[in-house]
């Protein structure tokens, strides 16, 4: 649904860091983590339905 929103953080930690805010990557790069946790857990208990 939101694919973009961990790419975008992603780019946001990538930048933060650059200009050598450290603080705002930790957060950014924590944020980061949490989705892409929660982003695997909704989609891995969706059982597929394959017939071959």
């Amino acid at each position: 649904m939101f694919m973009f929103l961990p790419f975008l953080i992603a780019l946001g930690v990538i930048l933060a860091a650059i200009t050598g805010k450290e603080k705002t990557s930790y957060i950014l790069w924590a944020a980061l983590l949490i989705i892409t946790i929660l982003s695997f857990i909704h989609h891995v208990t969706d059982p597929l339905s394959l017939s071959f």
